[in-house]
């Protein structure tokens, strides 16, 4: 399916030439007439596609767009209606998905998405249905809900990064990167996000990043997140040696001198792999890397010192305590009830076993 160009979530998807004629978003099958209800539809997610500019996130916007496009291609292949979808298409697109060895927390977000146009369109959602409500909880007898967690990175290996990259532009850099990452638990689009005019310099050597929107800010009211003097001082030097006055904090490099633009989100992951396999992690803990491993590695250091939850979610700007006690669960469990009961009955001796 072609896309118009903008930055519209729903109601710029129209076919490619010679496809399917009379195929739109709506999604009425080849050759069917056109009824009221669909071109009301129609008309009401396109009005709703308009208001809804610079309303949501770009990544929002973006991962709404991929997931639509999905389900058009899926309603076409089948020669059936995308809005408004039956209950029993969805949940064909759900096993369809499942066959396609798709993660349950992807299928969930498809669901999402399509109920989301849905009632943008002010049409009943298919979602909430009972035929889709069983393949989920099919699903979930399948497929483990449970989501592979990134792999840590935490002060330990930033450290040994630190103290072994060498010199260059390249290496001052990520050792930046690394260090503000780690402060300020920043997720990845916060982190590229960052201007200068978003760092404080204080006379004790110590800083502030102002995080000014994030996953759990849409309204953008900001949050400082505190930087520390090893920290400033990696950034400092990576400012002065790409001569950076104003903009964005992080940029491309390339060659080994010359800047080039804001550093992207997918970036982030790349540099945190590389980094990884500097300081010489097996390769298969290196493939576990993404882009939040330095959130997750934070998330168990700050666990690890005994620093109560509820700072560490001010810290990551969570709002519950679902993800951190989830990043942090090995952690957790290691200072659990049953571990301090071991301790004190005496089972933790090291001994022959």
């Amino acid at each position: 399916m072609a896309e118009t160009p903008g930055k519209s979530a729903f109601g710029t998807f129209v076919p490619d030439e010679g496809v399917s004629p009379g195929w739109d978003v709506i999604g009425a099958p080849a050759g069917a007439a056109p009824t009221d209800e669909r071109a009301r539809a129609l008309e009401t997610l396109r009005a709703w596609d308009a208001m809804a500019q610079g309303a949501y996130p770009p990544n929002t916007v973006r991962a709404w767009r991929s997931d639509w496009r999905s389900f058009v291609q899926f309603c076409f292949g089948r020669n059936e209606s995308v809005l408004p979808a039956s209950p029993h298409t969805v949940r064909a697109y759900v096993q369809h998905c499942m066959d396609a060895a798709k993660k349950p927390a992807t299928i969930r977000r498809y669901l999402a998405t399509i109920a989301r146009a849905h009632l943008a369109a002010e049409l009943l959602s298919p979602c909430a249905s009972e035929p889709v409500r069983l393949a989920l909880k099919e699903m979930n007898t399948i497929q483990p809900a449970r989501q592979r967690q990134a792999r840590p990175l935490g002060w330990a290996e930033i450290k040994l990064f630190l103290e072994t990259a060498g010199k260059g532009m390249r290496a001052d850099r990520e050792r930046a990167l690394l260090c503000v990452a780690y402060d300020t638990m920043a997720r990845r689009s916060e982190l590229v996000a960052l201007n200068l005019e978003d760092l404080t310099f204080a006379k004790d050597g110590t800083g502030t990043a102002l995080i000014r929107r994030s996953k759990t800010d849409q309204a953008g009211e900001g949050a400082q997140a505190y930087l520390a003097r090893e920290t400033v001082k990696h950034l400092n030097c990576w400012l002065r040696a790409a001569n950076l006055t104003e903009g964005a904090v992080f940029r491309r490099l390339v060659g080994r001198h010359r800047l080039g633009p804001r550093l992207s989100v997918d970036m982030v992951a790349d540099i945190f792999k590389r980094v990884g396999t500097w300081i010489k992690l097996p390769a298969e803990e290196v493939a576990q890397i993404s882009g939040h491993s330095i959130r997750v590695g934070a998330t168990h250091d700050l666990l690890a010192l005994n620093i109560d939850l509820a700072s560490v979610m001010q810290a990551g700007r969570w709002k519950s305590t679902h993800m951190p006690m989830r990043y942090g669960e090995h952690v957790l469990a290691s200072r659990g009830a049953m571990a301090r009961a071991a301790a004190e009955q005496g089972r933790e001796s090291k001994g022959e076993a």
